[in-house]
């Protein structure tokens, strides 16, 4: 079994009672009535932090009934855990509600990873004698033995690698990436810290050490990475967003013979000295996509009058995805005379 972390924890709780202070339900004594955390203000919480993040498979909450001569109606009725990796943004990872457990231990489906942790009682989950009051003789947070990741790298459909936000590290579970309207796939390379261990990507085996996962556009695709070994599983997961497209459909206006193609971004024709301007009608293919016409925003398939001066004259039109970050630029180099 994993090391017990809360015993090495720094302990702090939204209230307490003197001299219940909350490092007393770290310290592993259990027979001493004095050895306990008191709250007389509900809600409360009691809070860990680890001081780097780590894996939790088990927890355990230990109430003052049926300890040091406590009656079992001292049992806390209701509580929750709660982890987050920076102190501020909470999730729940399990709860318990109408406890008739002396000592309640929990086994997590997988291990959560996190570096603050938090026990949360509600107002109305105190002890079953008196609910407006709260009391903990001892807390346990269990590293988990399962087998994290020591890599993982995401390719784009070009090959380059996608930036992971916050950077990949081992105890970190969640992160997000982004990649352009080209990217229909992206390629998943995780490594297991130990070889043995079995990798699925969205529950798909890998193949050469990798998986291939599809994209919708103008979503946020999840991808799942589970690690499996003898001692347990973890789950990562990748929120990718692909963007949006932020090509033009169309462009009317252009000279007798001159072909729109999307993917071609510059275009180039003369107009005699008596031409004084130009009609241009941009149409984006997505319909929520922006324009800007020389860096003014214009609408979709609306007629743009540019005027003309003597001899070189560079329209640009720029396009930007609805969702996501991708865009593209064309030019248009018109030279009366």
């Amino acid at each position: 079994m994993g090391e017990n972390l809360a015993r090495t924890a720094i302990v702090t709780a939204s209230s307490y009672v003197d001299p219940y202070t909350p490092n007393r339900a770290t310290n592993g004594v259990t027979g001493d009535p004095a050895s306990r955390w008191l709250c007389v203000t509900l809600p409360c919480w009691i809070m860990l932090d680890l001081r780097e993040v780590h894996w939790i498979s088990k927890w355990t909450v230990k109430s003052i009934s049926g300890s040091a001569g406590w009656p079992d109606t001292y049992r806390v009725t209701a509580f929750s855990l709660q982890g987050s990796l920076d102190g501020v943004q909470w999730t729940t990872v399990d709860s318990v509600t109408g406890n008739t457990l002396n000592t309640c231990t929990r086994t997590l489906p997988l291990p959560v990873s996190a570096r603050y942790w938090r026990i949360n009682i509600p107002a109305g989950g105190g002890l079953e004698a008196n609910r407006g009051v709260s009391s903990i003789m001892d807390l346990e947070l269990i590293e988990a033995d399962a087998v994290p990741l020591s890599s993982l790298t995401i390719l784009d459909t070009a090959g380059t690698e996608v930036a992971l936000t916050p950077a990949f590290a081992p105890g970190t579970a969640g992160y997000t990436a982004n990649v352009g309207y080209d990217s229909a796939s992206v390629t998943v390379k995780p490594v297991a810290a130990v070889p043995s261990a079995v990798i699925t990507v969205d529950e798909q085996p890998l193949v050469d050490g990798k998986a291939v996962v599809t994209l919708k556009a103008g979503s946020i695709n999840t991808i799942n990475i589970k690690v499996a070994s003898a001692t347990g599983s973890i789950l990562y997961f990748v929120d990718t967003t692909r963007a949006s497209s932020p090509y033009l459909q169309s462009v009317a206006g252009l000279p007798s013979g001159t072909v729109f193609n999307k993917q071609v971004y510059s275009y180039s024709w003369s107009v005699s000295p008596r031409t004084a301007a130009v009609t241009l009608t941009p149409s984006v293919e997505d319909a929520g996509a922006t324009l800007k016409l020389n860096g003014n925003p214009i609408t979709s398939g609306q007629p743009q009058t540019i005027n003309l001066a003597s001899g070189s004259n560079m329209i640009t039109i720029e396009v930007s995805a609805r969702i996501g970050n991708d865009s593209r630029t064309y030019t248009f180099n018109v030279t009366r005379g």
